[in-house]
């Protein structure tokens, strides 16, 4: 059965700064580079036939890391979209990190992207994830606060109950996660 395996980048300056990133561009540091190779290296047996990553810069790296690794046993596809771009946390990117969630703050404050944007951009990761052809697993690297929202989407998770859903997320820096393409229940 073929299987989506979800990555988060791995660390980024802004990650080891503590300073927010959202959609602000920030490299991988040598951990997450070293963080993305071991990924790589977990992945490296699991029949990945294509990467789809966001353009943002840690998690483009991420993705090439990766696939430096697996393509020696692989023929691999690497696709960028803008749809798995960070969330953008408002008026709190580019400061110091605080007790609180980035995508939270934003929605709330009104500075950030709306719940309903969020919601919209997850649908259309959802439906090209539904469209991507072939019988190989594969890999979609992004970020921590929008693979939230993917998986709430995903989940079945609806908009008003987000925000919840949210404070109980995690998905630390080159962590995988995975799911079976079957139980894929998007729509647009």
């Amino acid at each position: 059965m073929r299987k989506i395996y979800f990555v988060r980048h791995g660390e980024s300056k802004h990650n080891a700064t503590g300073i927010y990133a959202g959609t602000i561009d920030s490299p991988l540091t040598a951990l997450g580079i070293s963080q993305a190779q071991e990924t790589g290296n977990l992945l490296k047996s699991k029949n990945i036939g294509n990467i789809i990553t966001s353009n943002l810069t840690r998690a483009h790296g991420t993705a090439t890391q990766i696939s430096n690794i697996i393509a020696a046993n692989n023929t691999l596809s690497l696709q960028t979209t803008p749809y798995l771009n960070e969330v953008n946390f408002g008026d709190i990117q580019n400061k110091e990190i605080q007790n609180i969630d980035g995508l939270i703050y934003g929605v709330e404050s009104g500075t950030g992207e709306s719940l309903e944007s969020l919601y919209n951009r997850g649908y259309k990761v959802l439906n090209l994830l539904q469209k991507t052809k072939g019988e190989e697993h594969l890999l979609v690297v992004g970020h921590g606060a929008f693979t939230a929202v993917i998986f709430a989407i995903y989940q079945g998770i609806p908009i008003d109950k987000f925000i919840d859903y949210k404070r109980k997320w995690t998905f630390n820096n080159g962590e995988i996660k995975e799911t079976f393409f079957k139980d894929l229940k998007a729509t647009l």
